[in-house]
């Protein structure tokens, strides 16, 4: 069985960051951002891609084969609520930028509510940390 992983982008109060932000810049263009995981990856889930199909074909790959999907603005959050509510996600990926909007698009709000085990974390010179997650079964 294949894996879905999400990457996604948070400030420290879990908001999406502005796509003006610096930060933000840096995680979509080095090569320890955002590309790290989309050269690892087998399939990148688009946004709109159908759940349904999604849940039928899963199933059908080999535990090589994994999704990954991007959230990084208003869309990725749609395509993160409708893994969410299939409880679809087997991973997560998180860049945090040291900075805080106090208001904004939440990610968290959007995660699903299960219990995940942290397997690496890295920080980085400009002061984001890259945290890595698995999802403990139950």
């Amino acid at each position: 069985m294949s894996k879905i992983s999400i990457i996604t982008a948070m400030t420290l109060d879990g908001f999406l960051p502005r796509e003006d932000e610096e930060l933000l810049k840096w995680i979509r263009s080095d090569k320890e951002g955002f590309a790290y995981w989309h050269e690892r990856n087998t399939f990148t889930l688009p946004v709109g891609y159908s759940m349904l199909e999604l849940i039928c074909e899963k199933d059908d790959k080999d535990k090589f084969f994994t999704y990954t999907a991007e959230v990084s603005d208003r869309k990725g959050l749609e395509l993160l609520h409708g893994l969410s509510i299939y409880h679809l996600i087997d991973g997560i990926v998180v860049y945090i930028l040291p900075v805080t909007y106090g208001e904004g698009l939440s990610v968290s709000r959007q995660l699903p509510i299960l219990y995940w085990q942290l397997h690496r974390s890295t920080a980085f010179n400009n002061g984001i940390c890259r945290l890595v997650y698995h999802k403990v079964l139950q």
